[in-house]
């Protein structure tokens, strides 16, 4: 692989949002985590947010949306990721983001004196940098943090996120197959080279009956493998290219020590609390001299592969009184994935199981209406450390969602919220990349797929079940689309077509709709 790679633009990116950049998680996270104390009432301010290799700005869009007296910005080394996110923004109706083409170097010393950003503030009290420090050279990544380090005020966070050992280091296999594979091919990484080294690393690991020496040394290889069939191919070409360096947390911790920043969590609610981790790997995760050789255990137990880490430039722990207290006022509501009928979870600890009575109570009341984690306290008579631990669990899984206090102008809020929606899901059916809603109730984006969006144009229409979908059926052609059957594969027969659209209209009006309108978002995108 190249010695020195540099983030190479010669590719657009997959446009993915993540929760975990939304500002209220960032705040969840920061309180759950009760290592610095960044108050809830921030997402009701006018901060400043800044997005360090922004990609298609999706998230800074609903980010914006989510708190338009804020100020957002986002630059990319891409000419074509910064085009797209300024006409989404535009066309969503944002004036509070701001998109440069511009690199982040030149931030290493703070604020550029020229260039697109010279008048772009000097500090932020939020900087992101989502899967780049591991896509970088050694001198990028240093800029990075450096960048982080002098841009941020005190007090303010930084989230750094990136593909780690030792979890990569079976994947580095793949990877530098598919390096090969592009060099010999004469381009660049693709899709065909990494589905080609996948078969040839499947080979080499052997059966069941017969493993071959690399299947001995990679158990989990081929399981690997056959996962990726799946996996989209912006993303495979992303992660398996040879720019492409998974980090270790100790030295990445360091550098950002050096620069001014203090590890303080992660947005990966569970990874906060080793103590679900079984007895064996527990104690020896808890055991560690200290905070940072902790995390290091942590990695090793459990094969971490990507890391969501929170850092503070200057943190300031919170007193337990004032952390139970904001905590406390946060409200909880039934979550995107709160069908779910199972109380055990996939998290990056391992499974982990909740509680089925505690669960099911939980649900059943949020069922009803919202309650305050404080009351929640006090009705499940629990230490505030071992509800946490629970709730990670089935924040982290989507079964629970967390909404900030209620703020000033909650309802111009709405009507704002409402209103981006509207344009989202125009711009969604009329096949833009866009892929979700926004929540006003947890200020988080909730994935919304293309054909949930063409429901939700007509769905607070009081009409019969036939003619919503019919009036679906005409959009859909309208926009030049098709209807799928469940392999995913066009449904030419216009009969067949309808009642599926028929059969997916009953379904998505008894399961999906109700919760969508306790999330606010059925309601904003029909007002």
């Amino acid at each position: 692989m190249d010695s020195k790679p540099a983030y190479p633009i010669d590719k657009t990116y997959g446009a993915f949002i993540h929760r975990e950049l939304s500002v209220s998680w960032l705040v969840l996270a920061t309180l759950m985590g009760g290592r610095h104390r960044l108050d809830p009432g921030l997402v009701s301010t006018g901060f400043r947010y800044l997005d360090l290799g922004c990609g298609h700005g999706l998230n800074l869009l609903f980010n914006a949306a989510a708190h338009p007296q804020a100020s957002f910005y986002g630059l990319d080394l891409n000419p074509t990721h910064i085009a797209e996110a300024s006409a989404k923004a535009e066309a969503l109706g944002l004036s509070n983001v701001h998109f440069a083409l511009a690199d982040l170097t030149t931030f290493a010393a703070g604020r550029p004196s020229t260039g697109p950003c010279c008048s772009w503030p000097e500090a932020y009290d939020v900087v992101v940098a989502h899967g780049l420090a591991s896509w970088v050279g050694e001198a990028v990544r240093n800029a990075l943090v450096a960048a982080a380090g002098n841009l941020l005020r005190p007090g303010g966070i930084f989230y750094c996120s990136y593909n780690t050992y030792p979890g990569w280091l079976s994947r580095s296999t793949l990877q530098m197959l598919s390096v090969e594979e592009a060099l010999r091919a004469g381009g660049s990484t693709s899709v065909a080279g990494i589905r080609k080294a996948a078969q040839t690393l499947t080979g080499f690991t052997g059966t069941e009956e017969n493993t071959l020496p690399l299947g001995k040394e990679l158990p989990g290889l081929r399981a690997l493998v056959e996962a990726l069939q799946p996996m989209p191919e912006a993303y495979l070409v992303g992660e398996y290219q040879s720019a492409h360096q998974p980090l270790y947390v100790g030295p990445m911790h360091r550098l950002c020590a050096a620069h001014g920043l203090s590890h303080i969590g992660s947005a990966t609610l569970p990874e906060m609390f080793p103590d679900m981790l079984d007895d064996e790997r527990r104690t020896q995760v808890m055991g560690a001299v200290d905070l940072s050789m902790r995390e290091v255990l942590l990695d090793l137990a459990i094969n971490q592969t990507f890391r969501r880490d929170l850092f503070a430039k200057g943190p300031c722990p919170p007193s337990r009184p004032w952390r139970r207290q904001a905590m406390a006022d946060l409200s909880l509501h039934l979550g995107a994935a709160s069908e779910k009928d199972t109380n055990e979870f996939s998290t990056s600890l391992g499974r982990l199981g909740v509680d089925a009575d505690f669960m099911g109570a939980l649900k059943g009341t949020l069922a009803d209406r919202p309650v305050s984690l404080g009351w929640l306290l006090d009705q499940a008579s629990l230490d505030l450390d071992d509800l946490l631990m629970r709730l990670s669990v089935l924040i982290g899984a989507g079964v629970i969602g967390v909404g900030v206090p209620a703020q000033a102008g909650a309802e111009a809020l709405q009507r704002s919220v409402a209103g981006f929606n509207r344009l989202g899901l125009e711009q969604t059916t009329a096949g833009e990349e866009i892929g979700a809603l926004l929540s006003p109730v947890l200020l988080q984006p909730i994935p919304i797929s293309v054909l949930e969006a063409f429901f939700l144009q007509v769905a607070h229409a009081d009409l019969a079940s036939e003619d919503v979908v019919q009036l679906v059926w005409m959009g859909i052609s309208m926009a030049g689309g098709n209807v799928k059957d469940k392999q995913g594969q066009p449904i030419e027969d216009p009969e067949q077509a309808l009642s599926q659209l028929q059969e997916f209209w009953e379904t998505f009006a008894r399961e999906r709709l109700p919760l969508l309108r306790r999330l606010g978002i059925a309601s904003a995108a029909a007002a």
